[in-house]
């Protein structure tokens, strides 16, 4: 009989270049069970998050990956101006690493030794609770090698715990919504976090909450909208903001768009330390929204897939304190010319 790793090992050669994700998914299994199963390159490690952010500030520079089923956002930095709340963490280093962690759906994390085309890789990957992928860490050839194994032997887990994974989920919305009063309640924000709140309190969907009120504030626009405007971001050099996202973590990348080139079916960003992966033939919903704040309304273009997953959102890069860039506003506004019914 086949083991898991076995047949993991089939697969990887049958299907070159996939992705540990889809691999796992054409097993049926999670992909933290996959890891789990390669136990000749996989350790599991400690799952004291705080502590583990806290010791990766001493690695110096690394790869960060933070993915949902159609966007992979990765960005090289360091874990410098790290903050950790009860429930909550973030990197705060904009134009560099910048993450936002959501550490109650952080569940399991290992480390990884494994051979790819390119020679050894060592990562520290972390997973939630179902299983999926929240962040993938790589050292670079810049890390401080002889730190990051101080950190994987202090934690290391001598005895793991068996390996607990539960199925996400559906969510269940509101299905009768105020539409009346959720668009009083957006046009009374202060801050675009608010906006989080106003759809806890309604308990409704982003798109609910688009498709609700008028369209200055949400107006949906067709697929190519990502294209263009990344088209005239890269002309113009404009610095943007591109937020990549899934249950537990949040990856931010803000500068110039480099070098935007389709390929396989993925429409991508290559800059020298930040590249952008996303499956551009699944964009389902895009959205135009205006939110406001006391510097003025923020803009922006916000993805979504078919399954409801929101994708990925597109800012203009803005400083606190100041208003949005007029040039991201013109950028925004003609879109509108694709604007649907």
């Amino acid at each position: 009989m086949m083991t898991t790793y076995q047949h993991y090992v089939q697969l990887k050669a049958e299907h070159p270049g996939s992705y540990a994700r889809d691999l796992a998914k054409m097993m049926g299994i999670s992909e933290a069970e996959l890891i789990q199963a390669r136990a000749d390159e996989a350790q599991p490690l400690r799952a004291d998050f705080p502590a583990l952010l806290e010791a990766l500030q001493s690695v110096g520079e690394i790869k960060s990956i933070t993915r949902n089923e159609y966007a992979v956002h990765e960005q090289t930095g360091t874990f410098d101006h790290l903050h950790i709340g009860p429930h909550a963490g973030l990197v705060l280093n904009p134009r560099h690493l910048d993450l936002r962690f959501f550490l109650a759906q952080w569940h399991s994390v290992f480390s990884l030794q494994e051979q790819s085309a390119r020679g050894e890789r060592h990562s520290i990957q972390v997973f939630d609770r179902h299983g999926e992928a929240v962040i993938k860490i790589y050292a670079t050839g810049h890390t401080d090698q002889a730190a990051w194994q101080q950190l994987i032997t202090a934690f290391r887990q001598p005895e793991p715990a068996m390996l607990s994974v539960s199925q996400a989920p559906a969510p269940a919305y509101a299905e009768q919504i105020d539409a009346p009063l959720i668009e009083q309640e957006w046009r009374e924000m202060t801050d675009v976090h608010q906006f989080f709140r106003l759809l806890s309190r309604h308990n409704i969907s982003r798109q609910q909450a688009f498709a609700a009120v008028s369209d200055d504030l949400a107006c949906r626009v067709d697929a190519g909208a990502l294209a263009q405007l990344l088209t005239l971001a890269q002309d113009a050099g404009n610095e943007i903001m591109i937020f990549v996202g899934n249950r537990g973590c949040t990856q931010i990348f803000t500068g110039p768009v480099e070098k935007v080139e389709p390929m396989k079916g993925w429409l991508n960003i290559f800059n020298p330390r930040f590249t952008l992966h996303l499956q551009d033939k699944q964009i389902a919903e895009s959205w135009i929204t205006r939110k406001p704040t006391v510097d003025g309304h923020v803009t922006s273009l916000e993805l979504f897939a078919a399954d409801g997953t929101q994708i990925a959102q597109l800012y203009g890069q803005r400083s606190e304190g100041q208003p949005e860039q007029t040039l991201w506003r013109q950028q925004i506004e003609s879109l509108k010319g694709s604007v649907m019914a």
